[in-house]
């Protein structure tokens, strides 16, 4: 069996590792291509995006790849299981257990995108990834299916995944343009600034409220360190980022000025308890995060989604085209679960995969149909409901009038208040364990 996946980001590096791993011991031995359109991986490193808070279900899926993959992000994250919500007005409205390490034996970590990149690049062995290889089209035939390159090269395989993002070319093989992505109307500005840039009662505020999300009548602003020890003046760095409503996505050549310009005409009057005279918190951050040159990366972030698609493979129903992360279900950052699904589902591709063809000893065409078939029942739900509860987050960012104000911050304050219980199902799930017990529950069942 040959497999080619599309896409070099964190979803098809994982699915990668995972096919590795999983089907090591397939007879016969199984190819796997991985082709990424950027030309190295210094180039596709330095635009890999911004921060991100990594759940603990996607630290465990990375674990059940790699354990020393997972290791490496674990001691490079900071460890933010506790988040302050606020108000503009700089009104506590309480502080959020989310994902604490205690309860669910993997903590939630704050750190840039690229670290987890960085983590899963380490694992791959040499040739792994064909660099500068920008796919074209995608079409299935009656023998496998064709991945033609911009050069003109044409590769057959037996499995194509995509996991080339909310701009898929490998969706666009299943669909066509039906489910081309949507701009939600919410975009994001932000970066990386190091901590020794920041004044030093800034510094000091990050003791006790480390990770700060503030919502506003136009929008929001979040900050929070991105490595386990934030007082390393040497090293540590703080993430920030501002989302809020415009009818049209913001340039991402827009002038550093223009932002900045932007940005204070939203956040400048906002309140902090960091405040001293003289020096907001919110105006520190976005003037250092806007200077040009900047200190570091400065990052623009339109929000991009799909239509919920019908299916995530191929129309024929053979499977022989699967599609993950954003290019199946381009997930908003609001829910913190972008990575993680992803993840899961590589992990499940692998693991349904080694049932039907290592396990059982389908042929080509029987595993892969049965793989699609359950990938789908198992995967589509759960991140359906995922994506529910992003668009509902998105909305509290976008502009409020002063009563949705009210009804926000009364809403906020009461999820602070309610039982870190009601995040089990997504925070204590073991995408393993559940691939399992749907697996079982077929085998009880007649005609399986």
């Amino acid at each position: 069996m040959k497999i080619i996946i599309v896409g070099g980001g964190i979803g098809g590096l994982a699915a990668y590792l995972a096919l590795r791993k999983h089907l090591a011991d397939a007879s016969p031995p199984v190819t796997i291509l991985v082709f990424e359109a950027h030309k190295s991986i210094t180039s596709i490193s330095s635009t890999i995006g911004g921060g991100l808070g990594l759940a603990p279900n996607g630290l465990r899926a990375i674990s059940r790849i790699s354990p020393d993959a997972a290791a490496y992000i674990e001691e490079r994250g900071f460890a933010g299981e506790v988040m302050t919500f606020r108000n503009s007005h700089g009104a506590l409205l309480g502080r959020l257990r989310i994902g604490r390490k205690a309860r669910y034996g993997i903590g939630e970590l704050m750190l840039p995108r690229a670290t987890v990149h960085d983590a899963l690049l380490q694992e791959l062995r040499p040739g792994a990834v064909s660099w500068g290889s920008r796919v074209r089209y995608v079409k299935e035939n009656r023998d496998g299916v064709e991945v033609t390159l911009e050069d003109g090269t044409v590769e057959t395989a037996d499995l194509v995944i995509g996991a080339d993002g909310v701009r898929s070319v490998v969706r666009e093989a299943v669909f066509g343009q039906r489910y081309d992505a949507k701009y939600e109307h919410l975009t994001g500005v932000g970066g990386f600034l190091p901590v020794s840039s920041l004044s030093e009662t800034l510094r000091n505020s990050l003791r006790s409220d480390p990770v700060t999300m503030t919502f506003g009548a136009r929008g929001f602003f979040g900050y929070s360190p991105t490595s386990a020890d934030p007082t390393d003046l040497q090293t540590a760095q703080l993430m920030w980022w501002s989302t809020y409503e415009t009818s049209e996505p913001l340039p991402r050549d827009t002038p550093p000025a223009t932002i900045l310009e932007q940005l204070k005409a939203r956040h400048a009057h906002w309140k902090s308890p960091a405040d001293t005279p003289g020096r907001s918190v919110f105006s520190e951050i976005m003037s250092l995060g806007c200077v040009e040159p900047p200190p570091s990366q400065l990052l623009i972030l339109p929000g991009y989604v799909t239509p919920r698609l019908p299916h995530w493979s191929s129309l024929s129903g053979s499977g022989r085209i699967l599609l993950l992360g954003d290019a199946a279900h381009a997930m908003p950052p609001h829910a913190g679960q972008g990575v993680s699904c992803a993840v899961e589902d590589a992990v499940a591709i692998a693991l349904l995969l080694k049932h039907y063809r290592v396990s059982h000893r389908f042929g080509t065409d029987d595993s892969l149909g049965r793989t699609a078939k359950v990938y789908e029942a198992v995967r589509m739900n759960r991140v359906g409901k995922i994506l529910d509860i992003a668009a509902r987050r998105g909305e509290t960012k976008k502009t409020q009038t002063w009563w949705q104000e009210k009804i926000r911050d009364w809403a906020l304050w009461l999820v602070c208040k309610l039982p870190e219980s009601l995040n089990d199902a997504q925070f204590g799930y073991d995408v393993e364990v559940d691939i399992a017990k749907y697996i079982a529950k077929l085998a009880c069942e007649p005609h399986s």
